[in-house]
């Protein structure tokens, strides 16, 4: 029988408030030094604020050596980062085979004051300027799934990889902080006066930070690398700015990112975990420890040393949990004190030496998304390797082909709903708000919370309404993957408008917890229960082709009988959205 690649991390570097490169940051770690500090007003938001900044004269040196002065402060850290992989490795994004993708949460968000058409603002645009920057061949693609997007976007790359689309790929992820950013988070009262404390009795909020990380994944063998082993993506279907009550859903990430790797408890060294100190993140993750069946492994935050990097956390937190398994040394959560979560987990303040094999990295984020990944020793892999042949052919699904059917698709447009190509529902409004909502009404639905919704939401619920009413699988068994071109502007440019005329304070938690696209996954994914994957793309225009493509590859795993795809974009009162349901008939074993 066949057998998966081995997916190895050949480079990394990353840049934090603790410096450029891996160095500086490892010698901070080392001595417990945290790049968090007192901003001043007006920086990044109407009052002092803690935060991790990264240093501004440094960048602008850097920028200039490099000759990128032109290009953004969020590009200027992309296209260092990425430089940086390259001369590690010698990888070369001008050939077809090498291929470049972006986890972000807002990007240039810092610039949404200006918007024309070919705004930076857009993420694919950003994507585009780094792309032709390298020259790159591929078009760059862009996840933007809320604060899991960096540890989605490895996810995405390795399947990438085992599929035989690419032969190598480098992901970089990168967020900076902003009035938009801070606002919004301080709008929810989910950041401390002080410096985080994850998992603490004491933990009262999170601590913001800005980042840019970048890895090379590719199938070239080298005892010194490490392998990214497992890997899965998972909903709540609970809440779109709540963490789940019981744990289940980073648990099921867990769980399947354990399975792939071939992985037992027992392999688990530690588990780097996403450790926000918020009050009902740690225990939520509590919950989805012990539900894993980890309650005895160690458990670390990184984010006390730089503060939540938002759609950089999952690469950088990542490169720092290939430093602890190189090292042998697990590295301690700075500031913790006393156990202050229901769940009883195991944490140092200090750093441990520690044998190594394995080692989990998860992140959660709003609209309810989890993910989960296994990094492994190559010889501790081997071993697992070795058992799961010997004992399961099914722990290696990414070699199995799903035997895939399309179903029903549905189409929006100004003024009419298709379903199977025949139109189900028409009106003389074409105005996006009045038409949503005779759409909404003709499905019989009564869910009141719909009108609360953002417009994308709106849009995006009614679609998958009309897909999948009168339809049913487990939670587990359905999962969905939407792109757009314009993310979430459409609702950013709602809460920058609050905040440019009335101030910070006057920021709506209401508004902002939809300036995240992904969110419309979490609407989705509450209404029909699906826990299984879901992954949102911003790319310039719709590629039906390409998201089925990769729709069929996740589908290939043997966990999912159907998956959702499809295009939801809305801006500036213009709307349309394909959905299209695929099925997975059944699943062979190569």
């Amino acid at each position: 029988m066949e057998y998966p690649l081995n997916i190895y991390i050949t480079a990394h570097t990353l840049i934090s408030s603790l410096g450029f490169g891996i160095p500086e940051n490892l010698e901070a770690i080392h001595n417990y030094r945290s790049g968090i500090r007192m901003q001043e007003a007006g920086l990044i938001s109407d009052h002092p604020l803690l935060a991790g900044m990264i240093d501004s004269v440094e960048l602008e040196k850097r920028a200039k050596l490099m000759q990128i002065t032109d290009y953004t402060r969020m590009e200027q850290l992309f296209i260092l980062a990425i430089q940086e992989i390259i001369s590690q490795s010698g990888a070369d994004l001008r050939e077809p085979d090498c291929a470049l993708l972006l986890s972000t949460t807002k990007g240039n968000v810092d610039l949404l004051s200006e918007l024309p058409a070919d705004s930076p603002v857009f993420l694919w645009k950003m994507a585009e300027r780094i792309g032709d920057f390298f020259g790159a061949t591929n078009q760059v693609e862009v996840i933007s799934n809320a604060c899991i997007s960096g540890v989605s976007a490895l996810i995405v790359a390795k399947r990438w990889i085992e599929s035989g689309r690419y032969k190598r790929v480098i992901v970089a992820g990168g967020d900076i902080l902003s009035h938009f950013i801070t606002s919004g988070f301080l709008s929810f009262r989910s950041v401390s006066a002080q410096p985080c404390r994850p998992y603490d009795i004491q933990r009262d909020g999170l601590s913001l930070g800005e980042a840019c990380g970048a890895v090379l994944l590719e199938t070239q063998e080298n005892t010194n690398h490490i392998i990214l082993s497992g890997g899965a993506i998972s909903n709540d279907a609970n809440h779109i700015s709540g963490p789940s009550r019981t744990g289940d859903g980073l648990a099921l990430a867990i769980n399947q990112a354990m399975e792939e790797a071939g992985a037992l408890p027992e392999d688990i060294s530690f588990i780097n975990a996403h450790g926000t100190a918020t009050v009902y993140n740690d225990e939520m993750e509590s919950k989805a420890i012990h539900l894993a069946g980890l309650a005895t492994v160690p458990v670390n935050s990184l984010k006390p040393y730089f503060g939540h990097t938002l759609g950089a956390s999952g690469i950088i937190e990542t490169i720092l949990c290939i430093e602890q398994l190189k090292e042998g040394r697990y590295y301690g959560t700075l500031g913790y004190e006393t156990l202050g979560v229901p769940m009883p987990i195991t944490i140092y303040a200090t750093h441990q030496p520690m044998p190594m094999k394995c080692c989990i990295k998860t992140a959660s984020g709003f609209g309810g998304c989890n993910a989960a990944l296994v990094l492994s020793l190559p010889d501790a892999y081997l071993k697992q390797k070795a058992n799961s042949q010997a004992t399961d052919k099914a722990s290696a699904p990414s070699v199995c082909k799903a035997v895939v059917e399309s179903g029903n698709m549905v189409k929006i447009r100004p003024g009419a709903v298709e379903s199977k190509g025949t139109t189900v529902f028409s009106s003389s409004e074409t105005d996006f708000a009045p038409f949503i909502r005779e759409a909404y009404k003709h499905l019989g639905e009564n869910n009141m919370k719909f009108y609360k919704m953002d417009n994308l939401c709106k849009l995006g619920y009614v679609a998958a309404e009309y897909l999948l009413k009168d339809t049913h699988y487990r939670p587990e068994e359905i999962g969905i993957i939407l792109a757009n071109a314009s993310s979430s502007l459409d609702t950013d440019c709602k809460h920058q408008a609050i905040i440019s005329k009335e101030g910070d304070k006057a920021a709506s938690p209401a508004v902002f917890v939809y300036t995240l696209p992904n969110v419309v996954l979490g609407e989705i994914c509450i209404r029909h229960k699906i826990q299984g994957e879901n992954t949102f793309f911003v790319r310039r225009q719709s590629d039906a082709a390409s998201l089925e493509d990769y729709a069929r590859i996740v589908m290939a795993k043997g966990k999912l009988r159907t998956c959702i795809i499809g295009w939801c974009e809305l801006l500036d009162g213009h709307y349309q959205a394909e959905f299209k349901q695929l099925n997975n008939i059944s699943t062979i074993y190569g």
